[in-house]
């Protein structure tokens, strides 16, 4: 985790996104981020050949920024990746995130190592075929960073400097098996502040405490030094949004649990899950701490802050003028590194109004409305896309959204979708539906339903990776959500 930073992330995602369909991808990756000057040209001595990509990409599935390669032959950002090379999350977000997601079991770290292996088969527990097996067995249920985290919030509320070595969290914290029992490691913490115990500790599972310390360090929670780790001014300052966020976490309904027949298929439903979180979940940095120095810091690309329509000066106010609807899907073909690599990068276009988050949506909701027998089109100026069957017609908005921003993206769309069904219903005489298709699911107020259904009279579906949920009941909704 020490290795990397906000520049050097950004740059191996983004190299990932843009050469994601090309089969010598890695080759490309390389040459990108050599020519980029993000890496050295680092020759590996066994193939003679720049390798960056292999020495640096292990850390995006582990955070869930991408599915692991070693399951998914090219690469493929999560939603939570797009987000960040999109603008729409920055560093220490993402950090914060998703050091509060990770938890055991998952089905990235599958491995059972031979010391362990060597501990069960002494303490004479049979040896699983993977380590989210043996969790599962064992009745683990923990997320590490909340644990932690609570254990500090709990110290400062009792008025004790809010602070943790990593002999103390190894001894007290880390046998702990669940979220839900952090009152007796907070109390095991006590006995051993009083008692002075000086008892040995594990040197392998003393390196994985470090790890997560350093971990935290690159979060909005927590400073380290040293081998300590205490509560930030931040966290203390936003002390009742990080209890909220704590207290969501440490509830059994929210952990992910293998379903598949296969660690392949649980692999996956893992990068699924915890590279897709949900809006309750995410953290977002306080605004009076958003200076500019961390904008540029954790927003390599610039941070996101508005969404339009058009790069148009003149905002086209006319008639819908519809195209045929061509899904962004790139064409895989090899390329000559020698000629082409360097006017691939400099071709790189920034896609600001239409994020990489949103044209993966649009072109997955037209893939299930073309296999649905719908014909599609879109005006670049205006609608993000229009479905056709039986002459009845429906304009979908698609809005990508994070726990900031929700709120103003769903009044826009909303807005959005009912100046073009007016539109379109003078131009056709017909009046079109209107669905809002938003990038995550979210808790909505009560009254929304009804407002969407009788009122505004506008769909609702939000999209969880690879498949979409109709929060309204229409029957297009409907029709889409169980293509999925």
């Amino acid at each position: 985790m020490g290795r990397v930073n906000p520049k050097e992330i950004f740059a191996l995602l983004e190299a990932a996104y843009r050469f994601r369909q090309y089969p010598d991808y890695k080759a490309l990756i390389n040459q990108s981020l050599v020519t980029g000057g993000i890496f050295t040209p680092n020759i590996r001595s066994d193939s003679g050949q720049v390798d960056a990509w292999r020495d640096y990409q292990q850390i995006l599935p582990e955070l869930g920024l991408i599915y692991s390669t070693r399951y998914i032959r090219q690469p493929q950002l999560t939603p939570i990746g797009l987000m960040y090379i999109d603008g729409s999350i920055g560093y220490s977000e993402l950090f914060s995130t998703q050091i509060l997601g990770y938890q055991y079991p998952n089905g990235h770290k599958t491995d059972i190592s031979s010391s362990l292996k060597k501990e069960l088969l002494e303490a004479g527990i049979n040896v699983p075929e993977n380590r989210t097996q043996l969790d599962i067995n064992s009745g683990v249920l923990i997320k590490p960073g909340v644990l932690i985290l609570q254990v500090l919030v709990e110290l400062f509320r009792q008025g004790f400097h809010p602070c943790l070595d990593t002999r103390e969290c190894l001894l007290a914290l880390v046998p702990t098996k669940r979220n839900l029992d952090w009152r007796y490691a907070y109390s095991k913490l006590l006995q051993i502040r009083q008692d002075g115990e000086v008892s040995g500790v594990d040197s392998r599972r003393h390196r994985h405490v470090q790890e997560w310390f350093q971990f935290l360090d690159k979060s909005d929670f927590a400073t380290k030094d040293g081998n300590k780790l205490s509560l930030s001014k931040t966290a203390l300052n936003e002390l009742d949004q990080l209890q909220d966020i704590l207290n969501f976490h440490a509830n059994p309904a929210t952990f992910w649990l293998p379903q598949g027949s296969s660690e392949y298929e649980n692999a996956l439903d893992w990068y699924s899950f915890f590279g897709n979180p949900n809006i309750e979940s995410q953290w977002i940095t306080p605004d009076e701490l958003r200076s500019q120095e961390y904008l540029t810091e954790n927003y390599p690309d610039a941070e996101l802050t508005e969404e339009t329509d058009s790069l148009s000066l003149t905002v086209n106010t006319g008639e819908i003028n519809l195209r045929s609807f061509s899904p962004n899907v790139p064409v895989a073909e090899d390329v000559d590194l020698d000629i082409n690599v360097n006017n691939i990068i400099q071709g790189r276009k920034r896609l600001r109004e239409k994020t990489r988050q949103h044209q993966e949506i649009l072109t997955e909701l037209a893939t299930k409305l073309m296999d649905l027998s719908y014909n599609l089109a879109d005006d670049p100026n205006s609608v993000d896309l229009i479905a056709e069957k039986d002459g009845i017609e429906t304009i979908f908005e698609v809005k990508t959204i994070n726990r900031k921003n929700f709120l103003p993206r769903i009044r826009l769309g909303v807005g959005q979708l009912s100046e073009y069904r007016y539109r379109r219903q003078l131009q056709t005489h017909l009046r079109p539906n209107s669905v809002l298709v938003l990038s995550n699911t979210l808790q909505l107020p009560n009254w929304t339903l009804d407002y969407l259904t009788s009122d505004v009279r506008i769909g609702l579906i939000c999209f969880t990776t690879n498949s979409f949920f109709a929060v309204t009941k229409g029957a297009i909704e409907l029709e889409i959500q169980n293509a999925s």
